[in-house]
């Protein structure tokens, strides 16, 4: 049971760094600010969602 929490967010945190990638590459060229602030909200999201996993393994292991 643990061991798929932790599986299932650290691919949750995979996606949402990927996406944000996709999205600032996207943004890059001076387009929208609002689109690459969305970027950079999903990046942050994914960065404290793999702090997260990280603590639950740390703890739970």
């Amino acid at each position: 049971m643990t061991d798929s929490l932790i599986a299932a967010c650290c691919a949750a945190a995979l996606v949402l760094m990927a996406r944000s990638v996709v999205g600032l590459r996207r943004a890059g060229g001076g387009g929208d600010p609002s689109a690459e602030a969305r970027s950079v909200t999903l990046a942050l999201y994914g960065a404290v969602l793999a702090l997260v996993t990280l603590g639950l393994f740390i703890g739970l292991a």
